[in-house]
């Protein structure tokens, strides 16, 4: 745009200077040769020292160039005083999970916890913010803003072999009720990890609401597919209440240590089944 300015002001001063090279050339013909200088002198001189962008501005003020200041650092406090086990980051939703000494609490994006904003969601970080400061919780395997060496990670606990067991609806020959051992949940509870190494959920929305889970992928022969879940399910409801907001999924997963039966909707290939489970 500068350029273009710059372009069209050259143009008019050509365009005057041959306009006034035209006046004094026809004057010349029809006025009396005597007493007429033919010495035209050109509008400006090419070799003076001009800024052509203030030629035909008069009194324009010099503006001074604004100094702009670095902005201040926000210093990030490190949050040693819980666990992030896990992060999960969607359009619509994001909440993380963290282990509070003995709990594990699930906090959605905006949602306060003792005081402590969720402001920031990252792949491998959550930002808080309280009082006015900021204060940042990463996953174990990220030290200092970098992913720090395998060898230096431990490796995961391994997998208990689950005490399950099952009825199978000789209708449909799929599992209809199963029944856990309380130690087999809190293990996976104290280790997240070992969750999505066996299955894989996403939120299932119709005209971006929430509608329930869609189970995307179910490792063979793990605890998830004694439980009677498939690849493709999409789990609707708990309990006979339709799911529509992380929230309700949280209230059962914080008090999980006190429920003794659950109940499971799943729509499976468009049809409606339900699966039992019993906590010992």
């Amino acid at each position: 745009m500068q350029n273009f300015k710059m372009n069209s002001t050259i143009i008019s001063i050509i365009f005057a200077t041959l306009l006034a090279s035209i006046v004094s050339s026809t004057l010349y013909i029809y006025l009396p040769k005597y007493g007429v200088s033919r010495d035209i002198e050109p509008p400006f001189k090419f070799h003076d020292s001009y800024k052509i962008g203030n030629l035909f501005i008069k009194d324009k003020k010099i503006e001074k160039k604004r100094v702009v200041k670095p902005k201040k650092v926000e210093k990030v406090y490190d949050l040693k005083k819980w666990q992030l086990q896990a992060v999960y980051i969607s359009p619509s939703e994001s909440f993380i999970q963290i282990q509070d000494k003995k709990d594990n609490e699930i906090i959605s994006l905006l949602e306060e916890y003792k005081g402590y904003k969720l402001v920031d969601v990252k792949p491998e970080e959550a930002i808080f913010e309280r009082a006015g400061k900021s204060y940042s919780l990463k996953l174990d395997e990220v030290k200092n803003g970098k992913k720090a060496p395998t060898s230096s990670v431990p490796p995961p606990p391994p997998t208990p072999t689950a005490e399950i067991e099952n009825s199978v609806d000789p209708e449909t020959n799929e599992i209809s009720s199963a029944s856990v051992k309380r130690k087999d949940i809190e293990f996976y509870m104290k280790n997240v990890s070992q969750i999505w190494r066996n299955i894989k959920i996403k939120p299932h929305r119709e005209n971006s609401a929430l509608t329930g889970f869609k189970v995307t992928w179910v490792k063979g022969g793990s605890v998830f597919e004694h439980l009677g879940l498939k690849r493709g399910d999409i789990i609707s409801s708990i309990d006979g209440s339709p799911i529509k907001s992380f929230k309700q999924v949280q209230r059962y997963y914080k008090n999980i240590k006190k429920i003794k039966n659950l109940n499971l909707t799943v729509l499976r290939n468009g049809e409606e089944k339900e699966i039992d489970y019993e906590i010992q």
